[in-house]
């Protein structure tokens, strides 16, 4: 894995609350919903039944990117001079938005080489990462788009993901890539660089693991599989699957310290304080269950003195943290370490994983659904794919055939209500004569 893939934060400065809450409501406007919450989808662990599920519907895969999962908020706000500027924001899961530096230019596809016209009114999906690039020492800030919610003040949540994808094409990409090769100074310049996640079919799978994976200039810890077929969900989506090799099989806890042990200070004062420098008697591990409530998962997340050291030389809050956790082929929970030995912190979140989330990993963990195990379902995957595609395209051409003899009766009921209405004038007017 390329060195610190996960960068240190979102850049940009942190909206301050009215402004924040009036961003919140334009984007549930946006979506038209009726709620002002974090509107991202979230995935499901893949499990063994999922491998029937790839050969039950097509399904698009990716890579699962190392970074921070964000929306990019695409809007304007007005000048004193009563014309408009572009304002770009990064909304991470905490639902707090990042107004994002100058320096970036979204052309509308309308005008794509028109400096003062922009996209606006646009919800899209993805994941911030450093990529490591040949030649050069410094991460390169990535944003890997992989979704879109909205594009040019329409809402497209209920569209298929293809559609959705086919969108973000031809309305964000295209005009972007126009710009840019009239404008390539424009690059260095910008605080990030944006890019469309690639896809596969599922029965690339082999491939992805051989040649697509270790050449990736950024960190990753797994595939994402999406069903092309059905709509955008908030929340968790039972059609996103996130499969991770048994190592990578996480949860993220909410971290609790235990009691401490104490001591008497000979200070002159009577009674007993606690010593922080020594460890508590448990480092207990929280789930997230109904109505927000917090409740203690069945094992205690295991630390030893050298890692207590390396906690208390960060001198930071520890209780009450998201901290994700991994368990031992010993059965012991231990923290997912950084490459300095400190925790991965999940500061990017604000709840510990819930109990289905919970659940569902340890399923994962029980059972898990290997590298092998996916290979070896290619083949049955490629051929079930296939005759998806097929059955769709025989349902594709049995509509254009009804739709054009629909055309067809149309066009002779109308002649014949011509002939009818032409006789009938014929009639009257012989009629007249007689």
């Amino acid at each position: 894995m390329p060195p610190h893939s996960v960068p240190p934060g979102i850049p940009g400065s942190k909206m301050p609350g009215e402004a924040e809450r009036q961003l919140r409501r334009m984007v549930a406007e946006l979506l038209e919903r009726d709620t002002d919450r974090f509107p991202g989808a979230q995935p499901i662990s893949f499990a063994r039944e999922h491998l029937h599920e790839l050969q039950r519907s097509e399904y698009f895969m990716c890579e699962k990117t190392d970074g921070i999962r964000c929306l990019l908020f695409l809007t304007f706000s007005n000048n004193e001079d009563g014309s408009f500027r572009a304002e770009h924001f990064f909304i991470d899961r905490k639902n707090n938005f990042y107004q994002v530096p100058p320096g970036l230019h979204f052309p509308h596809n309308s005008e794509p080489h028109n400096e003062t016209i922009f996209t606006y009114g646009t919800l899209l999906d993805g994941e911030l990462v450093h990529d490591f690039v040949a030649n050069d020492p410094r991460p390169r800030l990535m944003f890997y788009i992989f979704d879109c919610l909205a594009v040019d003040g329409e809402n497209i949540t209920k569209k298929p993901l293809d559609k959705r994808l086919g969108k973000l094409h031809v309305n964000f990409f295209e005009p972007l890539s126009i710009w840019r090769q009239r404008h390539p100074e424009a690059q260095g310049r910008a605080p990030f660089h944006v890019k469309l996640k690639a896809v596969h079919s599922p029965y690339h799978v082999s491939d992805m693991f051989k040649h697509i994976l270790p050449t990736l200039p950024h960190g990753n810890d797994g595939l994402i599989f999406t069903c092309k077929s059905t709509p955008y969900r908030f929340g968790t989506d039972e059609h996103i699957l996130k499969w991770k090799p048994p190592q990578e099989n996480t949860i993220d806890f909410k971290l609790r310290l235990g009691e401490f042990p104490t001591f008497d200070p000979q200070d002159g004062e009577e009674g007993e304080i606690p010593d922080f420098d020594a460890m508590p008697d448990r480092f207990m591990l929280l789930v997230q269950h109904s109505n927000n409530q917090y409740k203690p998962f069945q094992h205690d997340l295991y630390i030893e003195e050298a890692e207590w050291e390396i906690l208390k030389a960060l001198e930071q809050p520890l209780d009450g943290r998201i901290i994700e956790c991994y368990r031992e082929p010993s059965g012991r929970w231990r923290y997912k370490r950084e490459e300095d030995g400190t925790p991965r912190w999940r500061d990017d979140k604000k709840d510990a994983n819930h109990i289905s989330t919970v659940n569902s990993v340890l399923e994962s963990i029980e059972d898990p659904v290997t590298e092998e195990d996916l290979i070896a379902a290619e083949g049955r995957i490629k051929e079930a794919v296939h005759a998806l595609r097929a059955r769709d395209a025989a349902a594709a051409q049995a509509r254009q055939r009804q739709e054009a003899e629909n055309i067809q009766r149309r066009r002779r009921d109308m002649e014949v209500r011509g002939d009818a209405e032409q006789e009938a004038k014929k009639r009257k007017l012989s009629n007249g004569i007689d």
